[in-house]
């Protein structure tokens, strides 16, 4: 790939993740304070249940890039095209299975969460118009899959952006105009058709020689697609059953209100992970390229530079949260949400100081095709997540459920996967704790000390104060990373930054 092309497909990728996180961030207040907590809730339930259905995939996208990267790289369309028309086959099975399940949710939606009497129509008719989203996703996915795997992340992007685009635009209009959840669902419905058909269209362009066709695929395959998928499914799984069970395990459990103010705080640990996931997915391809040239010392460097980075940009984040995360909440989103919103942030911020630091490792994993261990672990994470989360919510409400998240992350992300790092990368477990976290954690402590003070003596009603004094703190952090990896800076960076203002000048 030139060079050129990677900086393009990161640029769009990071620019996507931006404007989605600064919709999230501004438009969310918006969306609550004119649906309220019981509607938003209702609406944050419909999404989430429906959004399980996505499990049906069972990790084809995977196949689809796999695949067709290669099929394309190798000129063997006709292999492409098998696949690739073998995938949109068992899709199209597969979405009119979503269309039915969606139905079938929508008849029992009222009887299996909390729902209030009142939004109980709306939350089936919600269901319904976002299980026929679903569905088109589900089917025209294969697109989506055909662009990404000829790293055009480029008009990935742009489709992403036109949809968040026309959902955004919608969604103010319609609460504007006092319409409710079902007014939103046909937004996203529409934005979801607008991004579906932009990108069949752009397949056709960008990959002519591709041939699908809608006829009954071979068993061999099948099995192809099958043998690479299973992993990635299990994945998937132990994904929705981490990130998206807690909303529903609240609104079955608790409330729909509840649901509101869980989500809340969960939302910003999601925003954060999401930044996070944005750098640590080019880490994959570059892990295999090492493994392939048996490169295991630029292997080594990957994790232990990836690692110290990933702490570095998301450890003022998550001290933030937990330090400040009530005042946070209180100036985003009104100080009725700060007390409960704000312990669930705290709780879940403490989940992802850990897991964040292990996903530079999970990426490399992926990359050299060690990533089965890895996909265990996470069913085996999401499971007792699941069953800690309905345990502790008849009993503690929205906190229990945020501590059935906490324990099993930190077991699997303390203890597992320190001991298969060496695996990966040939470094030991003491080197992983000792070298690599602890430097990095140490510098954040008197960041940490700062943001306690800060809060503590110069309080602010004021957001635009409140980014302020959190960016007039960073400079503490780059000062003690400044200090602590003086030689690493002096010997890697310096002469790189002196290289290319060299090449600038001469240019």
């Amino acid at each position: 790939m030139r060079l050129w092309h990677l900086v393009r497909n990161v640029l769009s990728g990071w620019f996507v993740t931006a404007a989605s996180l600064a919709v999230g961030f501004f438009l969310s207040p918006f969306v609550v304070h004119r649906l309220g907590n019981a509607a938003y809730g209702v609406w944050i339930i419909a999404v989430f249940s429906v959004n399980y259905l996505l499990l049906f995939d069972v990790g084809m996208r995977s196949s689809i890039l796999r695949y067709v990267s290669k099929g394309h790289t190798t000129q063997d369309h006709q292999s492409a095209s098998e696949v690739i028309s073998a995938v949109l086959w068992v899709r199209l099975q597969i979405s009119v299975l979503v269309l039915l399940s969606s139905g079938i949710l929508a008849v029992f939606f009222p009887v299996l969460f909390k729902v209030p009497a009142s939004l109980a129509l709306q939350g089936r008719e919600a269901v319904l118009i976002i299980g026929v989203s679903t569905a088109l996703s589900m089917a025209f996915g294969v697109f989506s899959g055909v662009v990404s795997a000829l790293n055009r992340y480029d008009l990935h992007g742009l489709a992403n952006f036109v949809q968040l685009a026309i959902r955004v635009i919608g969604t103010v209009a319609v609460l504007r105009a006092g319409r409710g959840i079902v007014a939103i669902a046909i937004c996203e419905l529409v934005a979801t058709l607008v991004r579906c058909v932009w990108l069949a269209f752009m397949t056709r362009q960008i990959y002519p020689a591709l041939k699908i066709t809608l006829k009954i695929p071979g068993r061999e395959v099948l099995r192809k697609i099958w043998s690479y998928s299973a992993y990635a499914f299990l994945l998937t799984v132990a994904g929705q059953l981490v990130y998206q069970t807690d909303n529903l395990v609240v609104g079955a459990f608790v409330s729909a209100a509840a649901v509101t103010f869980y989500s809340i705080g969960n939302s910003l640990c999601r925003y954060t992970q999401q930044i996070v996931e944005s750098m640590t997915g080019t880490f994959t391809p570059a892990a295999s390229t090492y493994e392939s040239a048996g490169n295991i010392a630029s292997l080594r460097t990957l994790y232990v530079n990836g690692t110290r980075l990933v702490i570095a940009i998301s450890s003022p984040i998550l001290i933030t949260f937990l330090v400040r995360g009530r005042t946070f909440i209180a100036l985003w989103m009104g100080p009725q949400y700060s007390h409960s919103s704000g312990i669930v942030l705290v709780i879940l911020a403490s989940a992802l100081f850990f897991s964040l630091s292990n996903s530079t490792a999970s990426a490399i994993a992926w990359g050299i095709e060690k990533h089965k261990r890895v996909a265990k672990w996470a069913v085996l994470e999401a499971v007792a997540n699941l069953t800690l989360s309905v345990i502790l919510a008849i009993k503690m409400g929205i906190y229990g459920v945020a501590i059935g998240t906490l324990v099993p992350s930190l077991v699997i992300h303390l203890v597992f996967w320190p001991r298969y790092v060496p695996s990966l990368v040939n470094i030991t477990t003491t080197q992983v704790y000792r070298d690599v976290w602890a430097p990095v954690y140490l510098c954040a402590v008197p960041y940490a000390l700062a943001s306690y003070l800060v809060d503590r003596f110069f309080p602010t009603h004021s957001m635009a104060f409140f980014l302020v004094q959190t960016v007039a703190l960073i400079p503490i952090l780059a000062c003690t990373l400044g200090l602590v990896f003086h030689n690493q800076i002096k010997l890697q960076v310096v002469p790189r930054l002196r290289s290319f203002f060299l090449r600038r000048q001469n240019a």
